[in-house]
């Protein structure tokens, strides 16, 4: 099966101008018909959905390049491939734990406001969070 630009961008809920973009940048390359137009094969479309799995986790277009080069390459370039990976799943675990901590004061934030709206606490949240803070240190 093949798509065209406009096709392929609904498929993968990316615009046709980041598919452009990615095509500039050397990720995608489609081939082009008798008139120019940019022709999507199917595993173009796969890939353009691994581009958007591997983006939605924070993974940089550089690392991308780098993947999609090191995968294409005729040599066994496994332990640069998985080095690539291993960096990237350290740095979405970094950002994972981040998010957990802003969770976690967002929920204790939650229940103060919850226990003053049922008059059982300071209405000043934000002296509270301080002397919280000050007494953990």
């Amino acid at each position: 099966m093949t798509y065209r630009i406009g096709e392929l961008a609904k498929l993968t809920d990316l615009s046709e101008h980041t598919l452009r973009f990615y095509e500039k940048e050397g990720l995608l390359v489609p081939k082009r018909n008798v008139s120019n137009v940019r022709v999507y094969s199917e595993d173009d479309r796969l890939w353009a959905e691994f581009i958007v799995h591997m983006k939605g986790t924070g993974m940089s277009l550089e690392d991308l390049k780098k993947y999609k080069d090191l995968r294409e390459s005729d040599s066994d370039n496994y332990e640069e491939l998985v080095a690539i990976l291993i960096r990237h799943k350290e740095n979405v675990e970094a950002k994972m734990a981040e998010y957990q901590h802003n969770l976690d004061l967002m929920n204790k934030k939650i229940a103060m406001y919850e226990q003053y709206m049922d008059g059982q606490g300071e209405k000043d949240l934000y002296d509270r969070f301080v002397k919280e803070k000050r007494t953990q240190n």
